[in-house]
């Protein structure tokens, strides 16, 4: 997917939320899973989100381990 992540534009990965951790979230991608360490807020932020919609798609770069949720579609 495309996105503009502060300001620049970026291609990242999206990603179903497996885990959730105490202080990661494991997410299944494309290309198996990755596990990403995340702060309490982010954490929250994801938790809501999945609770919301099971199946929503989590935006990420994988190759950073890094979930990018304050991106805007391209």
């Amino acid at each position: 997917m495309d996105m503009y992540v502060n300001g620049e534009y970026k291609m990242v990965d999206l990603g179903y939320v497996k885990e959730i951790k105490e202080t990661s979230v494991t997410l299944i991608v494309d290309t198996g899973e990755v596990e990403i360490n995340v702060d309490p807020i982010t954490k929250d932020a994801i938790e809501t989100i999945y609770h919301a919609d099971d199946e929503a798609l989590i935006p990420l770069d994988v190759e950073k381990k890094v979930v990018i949720l304050d991106g805007e579609p391209v």
